[in-house]
């Protein structure tokens, strides 16, 4: 009796580590689908959770007008690198967006390439651009402030606060 609780603790105890211990490929790939999810279905705070606090603003600036102007149809990973440099930048991903734009109902595709930062046990995105299609997925509207303003307007206490962002969606 005690040999199998002894050998169901080191079980439970392997496979614990086995858990901590997820490939760089399996840690980027849940942060890849948890933001893209997030922010195809509106859910910004889920989906800033993953982005760098210096890319932060910019982010926020470009994906204001998802799920007002612009509905997400369909989001598709393209492709992964998890394979990172020394100093932990070089990560990359390839989304597919298929997007309409509210005023005018078309359909367009667009490509994004997504930069991401190995950062502790996850991986964080650090830049995104349109790679093909359609560029006015990651548009920022006239009337919002610049990225780099948003960085100087913003005290470094401040810039995780992401209550006005939340209650846009």
């Amino acid at each position: 009796m005690a040999r199998r609780f002894w050998g169901a603790v080191v079980l439970l105890g392997l496979s614990g580590c086995l858990l901590q211990n997820l490939s760089p490929e399996t840690r980027m790939r849940d942060a890849v689908i948890e933001l893209n999810e997030g922010a195809r279905w509106g859910r910004m705070d889920v989906a800033s959770g993953y982005v760098a606090p210096g890319f932060r603003p910019q982010f926020q600036a470009s994906h204001v007008r998802w799920g007002r102007d612009i509905q997400i149809a369909d989001t598709e990973v393209l492709g992964m690198n998890p394979e990172t440099d020394e100093e932990g930048a070089g990560a990359f991903s390839r989304v597919a967006v298929r997007w309409y734009d509210q005023s005018t109902m078309v359909l367009a595709n667009t490509v994004i390439r997504q930069t991401w930062q190995k950062h502790k046990q996850t991986f964080l995105l650090t830049s995104e651009s349109v790679e093909s299609g359609h560029p006015g997925l990651l548009m920022i509207p006239e009337g919002q402030p610049s990225a780099a303003a948003a960085n100087d307007a913003k005290s470094p206490e401040s810039s995780d606060d992401d209550s006005q962002w939340s209650s846009v969606y």
